[in-house]
């Protein structure tokens, strides 16, 4: 996927977030510089932008992401 696709991916995702506490996070995020957020985040980032299309799980909402729905 192309840089514009994901990011366009992203605030998509992000748009439909209700989350307050993953909202206030990824505003930490972006305020942070690279050094202040966790390489576990970065991680996770390269997974998700290496994961094939067709062997991912759609997702309806935040909860359903953290696994509280």
């Amino acid at each position: 996927m192309r840089i514009e696709q994901r990011k366009i991916s992203l605030i998509n995702w992000m748009m439909n977030l209700e989350d307050e506490t993953l909202i206030g996070y990824i505003e930490r995020i972006r305020n942070s510089s690279s050094s202040e957020i966790p390489q576990e985040i970065f991680m996770i980032l390269e997974m998700s932008a290496a994961a094939k299309k067709d062997e991912c799980i759609e997702h309806t909402d935040s909860r359903t992401i953290l696994g509280r729905g």
